[in-house]
């Protein structure tokens, strides 16, 4: 019955039916892509969501240790201005080259040898420069719980990521293999 059938004829049919069959594959593939696409999107929100809300409540528990501390660190600053100031004696004038000498050090400065030798009297009782002193190592140390705060809150994100990146499923592959 096919050798009826002339051979251009067939020749057209079969690349016809060649023709279709890539096309419907085609087709489906895109389908089954889009799909894909489609999944992969929504699970990459997810894991977005996900780490949006971990991050906040990182940020939240990181802030509240952060201010615990540093409202810590300021309620000793005044227990020891209030030190300095009504108990410890003051029994000496601070020279204008020492004042000089901590307040260039204080502000990362350069230091003048010849400002730092003024030997005469500032007008700054000791326990007055005691205050100074103690109000720049409270900064000091809110500064270093910042920074502490800054790298904790760092390293649990980092965690945080790296959990959810280790709980990723293999991807599936297309094709044959």
């Amino acid at each position: 019955m096919f050798s009826i059938i002339p051979f251009p004829i067939k020749l057209a049919v079969m690349s016809a039916l060649v023709f279709g069959a890539l096309i419907f594959g085609y087709m489906k593939g895109k389908e089954g892509s889009k799909v894909a696409i489609a999944n992969y999107a929504a699970q990459a929100e997810k894991k977005i969501s996900e780490l949006k809300d971990m991050n906040a409540a990182i940020s939240n528990k990181v802030t509240v240790q952060y201010v615990d501390r540093v409202k810590t660190i300021k309620e000793k600053e005044i227990r020891y201005v209030d030190l300095a100031t009504n108990t410890v004696p003051s029994q000496f004038e601070l020279s204008n080259g020492w004042v000089y000498t901590h307040d260039t050090g204080a502000s990362g400065g350069d230091a003048d040898a010849t400002r730092s030798s003024d030997e005469t009297p500032s007008g700054i009782k000791d326990n007055e420069g005691l205050v100074t002193v103690l109000h720049n190592y409270s900064i000091c140390e809110q500064n270093a719980n910042q920074v502490k705060s800054l790298q904790d809150w760092i390293n649990e994100n980092k965690k945080a990521t790296d959990d959810s990146n280790n709980n990723v499923k293999p991807k599936k592959k297309f094709g044959i293999f």
